[in-house]
Order: structure tokens, then C-alpha cells, then sequence
């Protein structure tokens, strides 16, 4: 076989396999835009799912910890991330080098005048790229003075359209029924309070108003007490909530949102991602934290079905145009909230 048909092959190959990754992104793109109907989940919470709201929910001693307590999350990625890199663990671009939030202006609808609500900011990427496709406000939040400074940087290019607020989410107080669309992109799973947080997020949405949230992993499918304790390790290195879509529309449907729609990738899809490599690589490598260096012994110790049927959850819900019944609502959910705390923290034995 001569060089010149090796050659031939070889950049056959490339192509052939540039071409499939792409598509592969795209598929994922579309399954993301396009969620399923929610009304046959979220109806009933297995027992991992009541016990992580007592055990895994971060506490206010928590504030800004990653890689046990070693580092915090500015640390952790103003050295490795630029400024014009996403925090998320998953995007889902049209194609796998076209803009990463292409996904979430698709189900956030922007139009002009709309203003939208950022929970946890982070680089501000996605808001940036939103208010520079339609001439929308935006206000972003995060708790991180750090990650403010480059929002501003970003926001000055948007004519005053974009405003920062260094805050504590869960102590968020803006008025009632004030923006057409709230997204939280992975970072509800830091939220102390799950019930309070979207109790918080009906109160300002405007009726009629979208309710975003991405979320990696879940226990939604946690059948075994021995997988559990072991991807609980992933709670105790990063202090966040892996809070599934049969978690979240739960708690939606008891405050009143619908319609809700919901999609979960499994992790053989979204973990082989062009976004997820790249903080795999950062994290194992270049960081070293914990969890991911343990990655392999963690799941060679956990059932298999779990760890690559483990999905990563998009939830979107829609507040009703109709009077609301918030007050109702939300009574309902906060005393739902604690009957299962009482329940689960009576059958958690004594440490």
C-alpha cells in the first residue's frame, strides 16, 4: 500500500469521524431543545432522593468550597478558565465547536424588552451571548465578587442591559412577578433551601413567565444503599446537590407550574461530549481533585447500570398565565418538604 493511499485513508478517517462527532452534537442539541412531557414523572420520591435533601444539601459553612475545603471555586478556575470560557460540565452546541448556549436560547425564547434572571452567573457566558442575540435585560447573580468583575467587564459592551448582584442566592429579594424567563445553569445543587429557592423563582416570574434549570446526575434511578454512599463522595468533594429531573418536577408540580417538560441524557451520551472532556481533563489532571483522580475506583465500585445510565437533567417549566395560587402553593410544598425531612431523619440511624 503506498503513501498516498495511507494518506487517503487516514484523512478519510478524520473527516469521517469529524463529521459523526458533529452529528452526535447535534442530536444531543436536538433532544435538549425538544424535552418530553413530564406528566409521568415526579409524582413520588424513592428513599436515596428523600435522603439526599437531608444529607447532601449544602450548608451555609459551605460557602464557596470545592476539592475538600482546599480550594474555592475562584481558585479552582480563574487560573485554568479564561474569561470567555463556561463553568458548565455540559453545553449543548448545534455542532461541537459552534457557540455553546445555543441550546438554552432555544428553550428561553428571548424576544426584545424580555428580562431574564441568571441563578449562579458564573463567567456570565451565557447571559453575555443571550443579550447579544436579542435586546433583552439581564440580571445575573452569583456569589463570587471574582466572577462579578468579569461579568461587568462583559456587561459594559451591552449598553447598560446587563446588571450583577453579589449575593447568596438563597437570599435573593427582588420584586414579585419581574421577569419573563429564570435559568439556572448547574447550580441549583448549591441552593440550601430546594424549596425555598423555586418557591422563590414563582414569586418572580411573570405569569407565563420559563423556569430553566440544567443539573448534572441524579439518584432518580438509585436502586442500591451501596451505590448511594458511594457517589456520595461527590457531594463531599464538591458541596453540591445532584438534584434530579424526577426531584425537580416533584417539587414544581406541588407550587403550580405547568406545563413541565423535562429531558435526561444518560452519561454514555453527555459524558463523551467535547465540553464535558475538557473539564474532565482539567479536573483529573491539571487540578487533581479528589473525586474525578478516584474516578475509576468509584465506579468500579458502584453499579454500572447507575453510573452510565446516570443522566444529566434539563427541566423546563412554565409558570401558568392564569391568577396564581403562590400562597397556597407554597404552603403545600414547604409542609410536603417537612413531613419528608421528619420521615427521613427518623429513619437515618444515629451517627
Amino acid at each position: 500500500m503506498n503513501i498516498v493511499l495511507i494518506s487517503q485513508l487516514v484523512a478519510g478517517v478524520i473527516v469521517a469521524s469529524f463529521v459523526a462527532y458533529n452529528l452526535f452534537h447535534y442530536v444531543l442539541f436536538l433532544l435538549v431543545t425538544r424535552p418530553k412531557d413530564a406528566s409521568k414523572i415526579g409524582h413520588q420520591l424513592n428513599k436515596f432522593e428523600q435522603r439526599q435533601l437531608i444529607e447532601w444539601t449544602p450548608k451555609p459553612s459551605d460557602f464557596l468550597k470545592h476539592d475538600d475545603e482546599k480550594r474555592t471555586y475562584d481558585d479552582v478556575f480563574g487560573t485554568y478558565r479564561d474569561e470567555q470560557s463556561n463553568y458548565s460540565t455540559c453545553v449543548f452546541p448545534r455542532l461541537a465547536f459552534s457557540h455553546p448556549y445555543e441550546a438554552e436560547y432555544t428553550l428561553l425564547k428571548p424576544r426584545d424588552g424580555m428580562r431574564f434572571l441568571d441563578l449562579g452567573c458564573g463567567s456570565g457566558a451565557a447571559a453575555e451571548y443571550l443579550a447579544r442575540r436579542s435586546n433583552i435585560e439581564i440580571v445575573c447573580v452569583t456569589n463570587s465578587s471574582v466572577q462579578a468583575e468579569i461579568c461587568r467587564r462583559k456587561f459594559a459592551r451591552l449598553g447598560g442591559r446587563g446588571q450583577v448582584i453579589v449575593i447568596d442566592f438563597d437570599s435573593l429579594d427582588l420584586p414579585n412577578e419581574h421577569f419573563d424567563a429564570i435559568y439556572a445553569l448547574e447550580s441549583i445543587g448549591y441552593t440550601k433551601d430546594l424549596d425555598a429557592w423555586l418557591a422563590r423563582c414563582w414569586r418572580m416570574l411573570k405569569p407565563g413567565g420559563r423556569l430553566l434549570i440544567h443539573s448534572p446526575g441524579s439518584l432518580d434511578h438509585c436502586r442500591r444503599t451501596k451505590d448511594y454512599l458511594s457517589v456520595t463522595a461527590f457531594f463531599d468533594n464538591w458541596r453540591y446537590n445532584f438534584v434530579g429531573a424526577n426531584l425537580l418536577v416533584y417539587k414544581m408540580r406541588r407550587l403550580g407550574f405547568s406545563p413541565i417538560h423535562y429531558r435526561r441524557l444518560p452519561f454514555l451520551a453527555w459524558g463523551v461530549t467535547w465540553n464535558f472532556i475538557q473539564h474532565m481533563l482539567l479536573w483529573k489532571y491539571r487540578l487533581k481533585m479528589r473525586t474525578f483522580v478516584e474516578l475509576e475506583r468509584i465506579i468500579w465500585r458502584t453499579s454500572k447500570m447507575f453510573v452510565f445510565g446516570n443522566p444529566y437533567n434539563t427541566v423546563l417549566a412554565t409558570k401558568p398565565k392564569t391568577p396564581s395560587c403562590f400562597q397556597t402553593h407554597t404552603s403545600e410544598a414547604v409542609a410536603g418538604a417537612a413531613e419528608i425531612d421528619h420521615e427521613v431523619r427518623a429513619s437515618i440511624p444515629a451517627s
